[in-house]
């Protein structure tokens, strides 16, 4: 259900908004749901046990929880998922029970990745997910290692196009506050301005 309108800002305006297709965003789940089955039912059989005292084996709990709990969580959280560009950041709508909202400011987005997945290609007709990367999304772990975790929209429809949007936008917004005069006039010296040397 979308309930972006519970955190938009008075004035902010909505350029795109989408959620994630429905196939490519369980993808596993349709392979992992019968294959759980069939496994489950394997073990069964092979232990000569009748039925539930095969939950005692401690790999049938790990088995049954990425093969079943998993891609039911995602068909659940399916309907609550939406995402936004507006035109002072990008909205993260996402929750099974309660609705959650994540945010990046486009002037705190640094790298933008798309990747387009076997299931993306199969099911997905021209999805992909975009992965946005800002200073918060960086963790340093105890021994110095760095671990990230980007904001993601999945499996969204045209990701190309929504992700040159957003490249677009945090690039105006970045030069509007390094160039202050207008915010994103049709016509910024500074921005276009090319660098002596050829590059």
């Amino acid at each position: 259900m979308r309930e972006l309108d519970k955190v938009l800002s008075r004035g902010e305006r909505v350029l795109w908004e989408g959620r994630p297709v429905f196939w490519p965003f369980l993808s596993l789940g349709v392979i992992t749901l019968p294959l759980g089955g069939v496994l489950i039912g394997a073990l069964v059989l092979l232990a000569g046990a009748p039925g539930l005292v095969v939950f005692a084996i401690p790999y049938t709990w790990i088995l049954l929880f990425f093969a079943v709990i998993v891609p039911l969580y995602k068909m659940l959280v399916h309907k609550n998922m939406w995402y936004a560009v507006t035109d002072r950041r990008v909205i993260f709508q996402h929750g099974l029970v309660g609705r959650d909202f994540s945010f990046a400011d486009f002037d705190q987005i640094s790298n933008l990745e798309v990747n387009v997945g076997v299931f993306d290609k199969l099911w997905g007709r021209g999805t992909g997910s975009i992965r946005i990367f800002t200073p918060g999304t960086f963790a340093s772990g105890r021994r110095g290692s760095m671990a990230q975790r980007p904001y993601v929209m999945s499996n969204v429809p045209e990701p190309y196009r929504v992700m040159q949007g957003l490249k677009k936008l945090s690039l105006d917004v970045r030069a509007d506050i390094q160039y202050p005069n207008q915010y994103r006039p049709p016509a910024n010296p500074g921005y276009t301005t090319r660098r002596p040397g050829g590059v």
